[in-house]
């Protein structure tokens, strides 16, 4: 007889524990969740950024690659003034400067250097890491 009731004090003694394991779960994934939301926020601006770049340097590629396919006589400074961004490129880059300059290299034979310069902001006042690109174009004849 001694031991049912034994057995009813160890389960009267338990009360309440149910409860307070919950409120120990609740506030752990409270904390957790205060954690993740900030982190899953950064990653997030910076997959925007890295998207960002990619953009800019395919677009710096492909216009080094119409540059080099100028005629000789078309590869000047004042050609290259006329050259604009893509309008799909204004959109996916805010506030984006493009600066192509041509120069003669002092060399025995004639040869421009052209450097291609992309710079946009990742946000107001802060600006992203400019993407530069620099070809040395032959003269045909040589």
């Amino acid at each position: 007889m001694n031991q049912p009731l034994r057995v009813i004090r160890r389960r009267a003694s338990r009360s309440g524990v149910l409860l307070l394991e919950l409120i120990i779960a609740g506030l752990l994934l409270g904390v957790v969740m205060s954690m993740a939301i900030p982190t899953l926020g950064l990653i997030a601006r910076q997959r925007h950024a890295t998207r960002q770049r990619q953009v800019a340097i395919l677009a710096v590629g492909n216009l080094m690659e119409r540059m080099t396919l100028l005629d000789w006589n078309e590869l000047t400074q004042e050609h290259t003034q006329q050259v604009q961004l893509p309008e799909s490129l204004k959109n996916e880059l805010s506030e984006a400067k493009l600066t192509i300059t041509v120069t003669a290299a002092e060399s025995p034979t004639e040869v421009r250097r052209v450097h291609i310069e992309l710079q946009w902001e990742i946000a107001p006042s802060r600006p992203a890491p400019v993407v530069h690109l620099t070809a040395w174009i032959h003269h045909p004849s040589v």
